[in-house]
């Protein structure tokens, strides 16, 4: 018995001697499975597989002959020759792995052809959609719309990334690099689903691509808001009941973040926001990002209060007709679902919820007496258009009933007049007589 103790505990202490270091360069990670369980889609590349994590997945197979083409595309950018570009990586291979959640099992040989040749896929994939003399003909990804939205979809996914300075380390190398910054290829091939303004020189350096996207939002998030920030707070009411309180919305103008929601003189003031095929990865990818990595949920605090503020059909009208909202799926009801979709089982941590103090000013708007009001008489204006004038003979109807109801209460009420009249006449003789 002692013998197996004592082996039992050498074996443990072997297992924590060989634990690996944790990173603190670690950047990319497994989306949780309590986020994937909600749409595994949303963050599972379709047809092309971008660093470690999904390389040795059957159905993204067909896409390695396609990066063979784009780097030798792109070796005629750059100066240098396929060995001098392997030593690159090769010289980066510590920093890569770091960065990295898991204890990555492939060699260094492995490691370094996946990462040269997914990060020069990358670049390479920028550089042809800035410069389309750059793409072959029959183009594989730009020729094909169904492709080119698939591999959209994969360069947004987390478990999808490469380092984001591999990326700026082989367009360096590139003779494209003295006029055209590397923020600005991914500024314009991001642009539309990103919504944010476009980065000059980041006072920080990107982890990876999902990284970049959040931080075209916070360039010009007003900080200030971080300091407002209450322990306790209620989400507000959907945006259909917040009109009825009174609440008026409005589109912001100017480019700063969508994160920028402002409410003030009972007017909630809220960014444009384009709702496309591909928003729903985008944003999944971003807040399960958060909540592996930050501390200031930024896109989690949104996509929470806009689930909030949407909850039907009829919310997504509202916005849509003060131009908060542009719907690029088709039906209302395709948007309420993904904006409702967009947070599921996101951890909400109070002290981390950027938008209390707002949810605050809402709630108390809202429930002062006279907003209370305002908010039933709503609801009964909107039940009579709805019920009694949604055409205009039920309108007519409704029109000559109350007028009938008026003139016979009146014929009632000249009726007891005239009763208790003529009864005061006959008092007033009999007592005379």
């Amino acid at each position: 018995m002692g013998e197996t103790v004592k082996q039992v505990a050498v074996n443990i202490q072997t297992d924590m001697d060989n634990l690996p270091r944790v990173s603190t360069e670690c950047c990319i990670y497994r989306v949780p499975e309590k986020f994937r369980r909600a749409n595994a889609e949303a963050y599972t590349p379709q047809v092309v597989s971008i660093g470690p994590f999904h390389r040795d997945k059957t159905e993204l197979q067909l896409t390695e002959e396609i990066k063979l083409r784009y780097l030798k595309g792109f070796l005629h950018h750059i100066k240098a020759d396929l060995v001098s570009l392997t030593r690159n990586i090769y010289e980066m291979e510590s920093h890569i792995r770091q960065s990295y959640q898991e204890n990555l099992t492939q060699g260094s040989e492995e490691l370094i052809r996946i990462i040269l040749m997914d990060a020069a896929f990358v670049v390479e994939l920028f550089i042809r959609n800035h410069y389309p003399k750059y793409r072959e003909e029959n183009e594989e990804i730009f020729s094909k719309q169904w492709m080119r939205d698939c591999v959209f979809h994969d360069v947004l996914l987390l478990e999808n990334q490469v380092p984001f300075f591999v990326l700026e380390n082989l367009y360096k190398l590139t003779e494209l690099s003295t006029t055209v910054t590397f923020l600005k290829l991914s500024y314009e091939y991001f642009k539309d689903v990103l919504q944010g303004n476009e980065l000059a020189s980041p006072s920080f350096q990107m982890k990876h691509l999902v990284d970049y996207g959040r931080a075209l939002q916070l360039s010009s998030f007003p900080q200030e808001m971080i300091s407002k920030r209450n322990k306790k707070f209620e989400l507000p009411r959907r945006a259909k009941e917040l009109q009825e309180a009174g609440i008026k919305f409005r589109r912001g103008e100017g480019t700063s973040s969508m994160l920028n929601v402002v409410f003030k003189d009972g007017t909630l003031e809220m960014r444009p926001l384009v709702v496309n095929k591909w928003t729903e990865a985008y944003f999944k990818n971003m807040v399960a990002y958060e909540q592996c990595q930050h501390e200031d949920k930024y896109i989690s605090s949104y996509a929470i209060l806009m689930d909030s503020l949407i909850d039907t059909p009829e919310d997504i009208n509202i916005l849509i007709r003060y131009g908060i909202l542009e719907n690029q799926l088709g039906s209302a009801e395709a948007v309420a679902s993904l904006i409702n979709r967009m947070n599921k089982d996101t951890i909400r941590d109070s002290g981390s919820f950027l938008y209390s103090s707002l949810c605050e000013s809402l709630n108390s708007y809202s429930r002062t007496r006279w907003h209370q009001w305002k908010a039933a008489w709503y609801r009964w204006r909107v039940i009579l258009k709805r019920e009694y004038f949604s055409n205009p003979w039920s309108g007519i109807s409704v029109v000559a009933a109350m007028v009938l109801l008026v003139l016979t209460l009146m014929q009632t009420a000249c009726s007891f007049i005239q009763f208790y009249s003529d009864d005061a006449r006959r008092l007033f003789h009999g007592h005379k007589r």
